[in-house]
């Protein structure tokens, strides 16, 4: 099987796999996935969601929307927007 360089999954117009664990009614932790159910895999797209008062806040580990961070590390990484 030749692998073609070119292919990009996003194309196909798949629904990304999302996993919510929800700590508290204030703190969520949201994780999108487009090509893989491994939580142990750098292939997730993770985000913090915390309510402060009044005021949700919305963070990506680092700020990055990438995905490249693996699900099952969330609570270690430093997380802003």
């Amino acid at each position: 099987m030749a692998y073609d360089s070119d292919f990009n999954i996003q194309s196909f117009n798949i629904d990304p796999i999302l996993l919510v664990d929800e700590l508290s009614s204030t703190e969520f932790y949201v994780g999108r996935s487009i090509n893989s159910n491994d939580t142990s895999k750098a292939n997730w797209r993770i985000e913090r969601i915390q309510k402060i008062g009044s005021t949700w806040k919305f963070e990506f580990p680092d700020g990055n929307q990438s995905y490249d961070f693996i699900w099952d590390n969330r609570f270690t990484y430093s997380y802003n927007n």
